[in-house]
């Protein structure tokens, strides 16, 4: 674990909320697979790494324990989370489903600065992807669909939206820093938007499904059996 957080300490940078700093750091080590399952978390020892205070990585952990990426146990400490294939199986068929009605639901009445907000992202992936920054990419990406899911209005199932998606990098992006990312990644991206402005829900349906299931296969076949 030393290693791992070690690896990512860069000098805290100025003008941004330590505790937001850390919860970066630790969530980019989470998903990366840099800091394993059950992987023990101590406050000390993360706060004289990282050059700052427990009180900030208390709050970063409260954070990350909010997205079910780490488990509090009082005095028993803090360990990385270690979700069953089962549960992201399960996962999986509940992104589909929402991510499938949400942008059904939304495609007639979407805005254009919306579009005009997610046509950049996929700007800022293409950078991303270019700077081989897969924590970023996976940032990106959870953003992109956010957003477009916000347009249904379901705004009590954004969390767990957000919370499915962040399990599933945690399989996809497990080891992906031993291949290199999809260099078309932000153009796919920006094909699901031509599907939205087609004003076809079917299509946008379609085409969104087929882009979840299609980065599961490549990049976590061991999930089978989903959807």
């Amino acid at each position: 674990m030393t290693a791992a957080i070690q690896s990512l300490a860069p000098p805290l940078g100025m003008g941004k909320k330590k505790s937001d700093i850390v919860f970066h750091h630790l969530r980019r080590a989470i998903l990366l697979g840099r800091l394993p399952e059950a992987a023990p978390l101590l406050e000390q020892q993360i706060a004289v790494q990282l050059s700052c205070s427990q009180r900030t990585v208390r709050e970063a952990l409260m954070y990350l324990e909010r997205q079910g990426l780490v488990e509090r146990h009082g005095y028993r400490g803090t360990r990385v989370t270690s979700p069953r294939p089962e549960e992201v199986q399960i996962m999986v068929h509940f992104r589909i489903v929402l991510e499938t009605d949400g942008i059904g639901r939304s495609v007639a009445g979407f805005r254009d600065d919306v579009l005009a907000e997610l046509y950049a992202i996929t700007e800022r992936m293409d950078e991303a992807i270019s700077a081989n920054d897969y924590y970023r990419t996976s940032e990106l990406d959870r953003e992109f669909h956010l957003r477009i899911f916000q347009q249904a209005g379901f705004t009590s199932l954004e969390p767990t939206l957000t919370r499915c998606a962040l399990y599933i990098h945690r399989f996809t992006f497990k080891h992906a820093e031993n291949r290199p990312l999809d260099p078309n990644f932000g153009k796919i991206h920006r094909r699901i938007l031509k599907s939205i402005e087609s004003g076809d829900a079917a299509i946008a349906r379609d085409v969104i499904e087929k882009h979840i299931r299609a980065v599961i296969e490549n990049f976590a076949p061991d999930l089978k059996g989903f959807g």
